[in-house]
């Protein structure tokens, strides 16, 4: 089993096109895309953290679907647009969900929005987020912060570990 994460996937929002200039004509071709470079990655015995805003519909059925289609075990960070109960972004396939930052292993932390202060961002963690697309964020400055927006991460999720690996390396280096 190998773990990927990704953020900020915005399935069915046709205003994000826009918003964050991604190279996608509308919502359906959009959706597509994302699926098939989720799906040519993530095999179906792997773990895959979403950290928020999944989609844009409030159509539990139509949630259930775009969940069904991928593969993985997926856990849901929520974001600000996931706007249903935890409970039914379960009933819709996710293996979990949660309003609140997640610590996944020690010092690795998911959460949704980064850190507007620096003086929460302890440099003894990792720290995986989104929400800001292709935006700048303070947490960008860090080298154990990470966004994991689709728009930085060429719309298909990374390898976990990967990801985590790379960071304590790059973090052993400023000490």
């Amino acid at each position: 089993m190998k773990r990927y994460i990704i953020a900020d996937t915005h399935f069915g929002h046709e205003n994000i096109i826009r918003y964050c200039a991604r190279p996608f004509a509308n919502a359906t071709q959009m959706n597509e895309k994302l699926i098939a470079n989720w799906n040519a990655v993530v095999g179906n015995d792997d773990m895959v953290y979403m950290l928020g805003d999944f989609c844009m519909s409030h159509n539990i059925d139509k949630t259930k679907e775009l969940v069904s289609r991928l593969h993985g075990q997926k856990i849901l960070v929520m974001g600000n647009h996931d706007n249903h109960r935890p409970a039914v972004y379960i009933e819709c396939g996710f293996a979990a969900a949660t309003r609140k930052p997640i610590m996944v292993e020690p010092g690795v932390i998911l959460m949704h929005e980064p850190f507007e202060d620096p003086k929460f961002i302890c440099p003894n963690y990792l720290y995986f987020f989104g929400h800001v697309h292709d935006k700048p964020s303070l947490m960008d400055d860090y080298p154990n912060c990470r966004c994991v927006s689709v728009e930085r991460i060429n719309y298909r999720p990374i390898d976990f570990d990967e990801a985590i690996h790379e960071m304590w390396k790059k973090l052993r280096k400023t000490l």
